[in-house]
């Protein structure tokens, strides 16, 4: 067997190669594993702060506790603003007698749910590339600050007007909270590592948002409901002032194959030659000798890389690429079926329970959303380790290759349980005398945990097919377009039900993600072939 230290970063692909024998692109299909070795991809350096250049920062090298304490901070961030938006369906029942004796219908105060979901995408289409061009920490910290701005103007609000406002502004901000968390989280990561530490991310925001959700009721009864989003201003205040210590940039420069640009002086890395293939037992120690330790100063630079202003067009061009192609466009219109299924369930939730036969109280009706936090506990057993562990088996029974696909094994459980949910919930909201209200409190974190893990499964197979500059692009178009789709279904959920009822309108988004999976099965098994063909225009 050959010492991982004399073996090179190993991207395979086929006949696709520049005269100088550097590979010209490469498709996530990858040397993963030799043997019972799982090799650490990207390929760490033996500096602290983690650079190969003086411009090309890398941040695999925190410490473990610090990535711990990093995925605890922008999950924070996730649920906390999150749960203002998503969450908000269980205080519609608190403002929607006022708003009605104001003049207001009840699919213009429905719009409170709505709107905010169409702006969450706008926020990641004009955040995201700013946070490709100047990085990701100061991106995070002014998006949290839009966050408590966007709370406090719909908390201290008046009007309908005023709070759909504030409400648009929390959206904008809220939004990143999809997609820059799972960037960032991603970036400091190994690709072994990657889909559980993904899942930790999405069970603490899972559990967090379920809490904040479930309080909102109660909470809205006992201090009024204005001072629920106050509530929620407070954790993300606590959020800046964390991420202000101790969330580091976690952006770096993508190279093929980990390649570098410039000669690196102690390791004699020179243009276009990629560092070692490395193992746990092989990671070199810090060198302190010739590079500067770590420092919470140091971490707290708020720019740590040259501005590139091109990496914003740039963005946007590469987005527009990969639009078309098969893979990312069935995954984000996926996530927006997804998405637009559950906030229509927290958009007509309340009415259900507050209708006889169930005849739920206001101050009760958030506690629909109790089975949140197990979908947390299970979700990052179930999905993170398990994805992880598929892939590591998956390769060793492939020679050690990976192949992004088979992040989509573990697609079929949550997608599985969103159809059922989506039935369930149907059913119980049309037929609500003979079905016990048991059904709903079963339906409700079901399809949250179908979302959950459709996100998940769905992102990381992304991530891994496109391991280069397209991470940016691929996140917009997935938290971007799906927040699109999600309003359009929100937006119309009320008109559908009283036209085709409860479970005309849930069966039809139940039969959406049926087709949808049939989909997902071609792409598995057509996936590397997709990928080969999407490569030719990147």
């Amino acid at each position: 067997m050959a010492n991982a230290k004399d073996m090179s970063v190993q991207y395979v692909q086929e006949d696709n190669t520049q005269d100088n024998g550097a590979p010209e692109d490469f498709t996530g299909t990858v040397r993963f594993t030799d043997k019972d070795r799982v090799f650490l991809i990207p390929t760490p350096s033996a500096d602290p702060r983690g650079t190969y250049s003086s411009h090309d920062f890398y941040p695999l090298n925190l410490p473990k506790w610090r990535k711990v304490l990093f995925v605890i901070i922008v999950s924070l961030f996730s649920c906390a603003a999150g749960s203002m938006v998503s969450g908000f369906g269980s205080l519609l029942a608190f403002y929607r007698p006022k708003y009605i004796k104001a003049g207001a219908d009840v699919a213009t105060i429905s719009g409170l749910v709505a709107y905010p979901t169409i702006f969450q995408g706008l926020g990641n289409l004009i955040f995201i590339p700013v946070a490709n061009a100047i990085g990701r920490r100061p991106v995070f910290l002014l998006v949290c600050l839009i966050a408590i701005l966007g709370g406090v103007i719909a908390s201290r609000s008046t009007t309908l007007e005023v709070h759909l406002a504030g409400r648009m502004v929390l959206g904008l901000g809220a939004g990143l909270g999809e997609a820059l968390p799972p960037m960032m989280v991603s970036e400091i990561h190994f690709l072994h590592e990657r889909s559980t530490a993904l899942m930790w991310q999405s069970g603490i925001q899972a559990i967090g948002a379920a809490v904040f959700v479930l309080c909102a009721s109660p909470i809205a009864y006992a201090i009024q409901p204005e001072n629920w989003y106050m509530v929620l201003i407070a954790v993300l205040s606590l959020v800046f002032l964390s991420a202000v210590f101790f969330l580091p940039e976690s952006k770096y420069h993508r190279h093929l194959a980990t390649e570098h640009d410039d000669t690196d002086p102690v390791n004699n890395i020179s243009s276009k030659q990629a560092p070692a293939l490395l193992t746990l037992e092989d990671r070199p120690t810090f060198d302190l000798i010739n590079y500067k330790p770590r420092t919470l100063h140091s971490d707290m630079n708020l720019f740590v890389n040259a501005p590139e202003w091109k990496g914003i067009p740039e963005t946007l061009i590469r987005m527009t690429k990969v639009f078309f192609f098969p893979t990312v466009l069935w995954a984000f219109v996926l996530n927006g079926t997804a998405l637009g299924a559950m906030i229509s369930i927290s958009a007509t939730q309340a009415t259900v329970l507050l209708a006889p036969p169930y005849s739920w109280s206001s101050s009760s009706i958030s506690y629909v959303n109790a089975g949140q936090i197990v979908v947390g506990i299970i979700a990052i057993p179930l999905l993170g380790y398990g994805s992880d562990f598929m892939i590591k088996w998956r390769a060793r029974r492939n020679g050690g290759i990976h192949e992004p696909e088979s992040r989509l094994i573990p697609l079929v459980i949550p997608l599985s349980m969103g159809i059922i949910a989506l039935l369930v919930y149907g059913a119980a909201a049309q037929y609500s005398g003979k079905i016990h209200w048991g059904a709903l409190i079963f339906a409700v974190p079901a399809d949250f945990f179908s979302f959950v893990g459709i996100n998940i499964a769905t992102i990381t197979y992304l991530l891994d097919s496109f391991p280069t500059a397209e991470h940016g692009p691929i996140l917009i178009l997935i938290t971007a377009v799906r927040g699109f789709v999600g309003f359009g279904f929100s937006y119309s959920v009320t008109q559908f039900v009283s036209t085709a009822g409860y479970l005309g309108c849930f069966g039809t988004y139940a039969g959406l993600n049926l087709f949808l999976g049939v989909l997902g099965v071609i792409i598995f098994l057509t996936g590397k072939s997709l990928r080969d063909f999407q490569a030719r225009f990147l």
